[in-house]
This record gives structure tokens, C-alpha cells and sequence, in this order.
């Protein structure tokens, strides 16, 4: 498991000469981050890194709350309409519109082409995920809500107050496969957006590395020099690695604070259906 993405790393760290002589590396002899410096010098790159950052957080956070809020109405088994949005809901786990319906609603309907929103809010709820939820929010005792009511809460301050701190651990698994599935995204982008300066990370490594087209505004291999004035030739292959090492680190380094949430989130609301 560690292998292949030791090999990766090891790949972006090596140079042109070195990589040519051995393709298969395990250890650099003259480990560089020329790779690193190459794709960090466009204004693309880190604009992509910028784009994939703000729709991560604004759809994580968007997902998060629809879903959840969602789940503490239909918790409640005696509310008015409750067949009617379980059944539809459950629905759409098994059936979708389509490809074409849903392009035309996003880019017709709703104008949201070359605009973010695209991104964030045709996925802000997840049936998985609000069944998750749902079900650990029906594990909670009624007699806090109950309490609450007494003392003069109503549902939103029952919800932010009471339930939320409870809730902790689903909220934090929940707002984690969010994020994952955010940050990889590519295909919502590759429909909706017309403009490269509106192209997230993942779509600009996507289109390089999947079709070599390198995005328009990186310096020409060909080009580069370094201090002393001499042609640098940088490994075509360590730059796609580098690309890919670049998009996972974000996840790797949020990852370990959230893990402990994982098993105990998804068990607990996993007990009850």
C-alpha cells in the first residue's frame, strides 16, 4: 500500500538525467525540487489550489448544515409529510435524472455555468450521509429535546445548542467524506466551467496528466535556466508526479484529526435505521 505512493514521491524528487538512466526509483541519488518550483510557477497552479480550497470549505460547510438540518426534521417520525420525504428521498439513491437533465438544469435553469455554485450545490445533499445522521440523531435521548422545549428552546436553538455538541462525531465523519469527495472532484468543473482561470486543482492535473495538455500559461520547458544561466531539463514524468503529490498533501495533513471521529461516528449511526 505504501509502495506506490513512495515510488510517486521519490519520481517528483528525481531529475531529468537520473530518471532517464533508471526508471524505476526507490531512493533519489540527487534528490530536487525543481518539479515542485516548475508547476509553482505558473499562476495557475496555485490559483487551481485556491479555486479546489474555496469550494472544499464553502460545499463542506453548505453540505454539512443542509444535511444535518435535514436529518433533525426527518428524525422526527410524527412529522406531517414524513413518508413523503423518506420515500422520496431513498429514491434517489437508486434512480438520477441523467447526465443531459442534469447539465440542462444546472446550465439553463439555474445560469450557474462558469460559476462555482456549480460545484457546491447540486451535491449539498448526500442521502447517505443524511441517513447516517438521521439515524444518530434518533439514538439521542428525547428527553433533552423535551427539556428544552420546557425551558422555552425552539427547534433551532434545540438543534445548535443541544444537538450539534452531541453530535460531534457524525458531524466531523460526515463533513469529512464531503471534503474528500470535494477536493477530488474534476468532472462537475470539466462540464461547468468554460473559463481555465475557474478550474480547480483536480481538473488541471486531470487534463495533464491524463492528456498531457499542459495548462497555457507554465513556463516552456525549454526555457528554464538556473543561476548560473544553464538549461535546465526537468523530468516530464517527475512533473506529473509532483502535480499529484501537491493535491494530496492537503488531505493527508487534515486526515489524522479527523480519524478518530471515523469509526465511532459512522458506528453509532449505523445502529439504528
Amino acid at each position: 500500500m505504501i509502495f506506490p505512493f513512495w515510488n510517486i514521491i521519490a519520481i517528483s524528487l528525481t531529475g531529468n538525467a537520473e530518471y532517464m538512466s533508471k526508471p524505476f526509483i526507490l531512493f533519489p541519488e540527487k534528490p530536487t525540487l525543481e518539479a515542485y518550483k516548475y508547476i509553482f510557477s505558473t499562476p495557475l497552479f496555485p490559483r487551481g489550489y485556491g479555486i479546489t480550497l474555496i469550494v472544499t470549505l464553502c460545499g463542506t460547510v453548505v453540505s454539512t448544515l443542509v444535511t444535518s438540518m435535514m436529518a433533525f426534521a426527518l428524525s422526527k417520525k410524527n412529522m406531517r409529510g414524513y413518508k413523503f420525504f423518506m420515500i422520496y428521498l431513498l429514491i434517489t439513491m437508486f434512480f438520477s435524472g441523467g447526465l443531459v437533465p442534469t447539465y440542462y438544469n444546472i446550465t439553463e435553469t439555474l445560469n450557474l455555468s462558469n460559476n462555482l455554485l456549480a460545484l457546491i450545490l447540486p451535491g449539498a445533499v448526500n442521502v447517505f450521509n443524511f441517513i447516517v445522521v438521521r439515524s444518530f440523531f434518533m439514538q439521542l435521548p428525547v428527553s433533552l429535546e423535551e427539556s428544552a422545549r420546557v425551558d422555552g428552546a425552539n427547534d433551532f436553538v434545540i438543534l445548535f445548542k443541544i444537538i450539534y455538541p452531541l453530535s460531534i462525531p457524525v458531524l466531523a465523519t460526515v463533513a469529512m467524506f464531503v471534503a474528500v469527495g470535494l477536493w477530488n472532484s474534476w468532472f462537475s468543473a470539466q462540464l461547468y466551467m468554460r473559463d481555465e482561470n475557474l478550474y480547480p486543482l483536480q481538473l488541471i492535473i486531470r487534463n495533464y496528466i491524463v492528456r498531457s495538455s499542459k495548462p497555457a500559461d507554465m513556463q516552456s520547458l525549454e526555457g528554464l535556466r538556473d543561476a548560473a544561466g544553464k538549461r535546465i531539463y526537468l523530468n516530464e514524468t517527475g512533473l506529473k508526479m509532483a502535480c499529484a503529490v501537491a493535491s494530496t498533501v492537503p488531505m493527508l495533513l487534515i486526515y489524522p484529526f479527523i480519524q478518530k471521529y471515523f469509526e465511532k461516528g459512522v458506528t453509532l449511526g449505523a445502529v439504528k435505521g
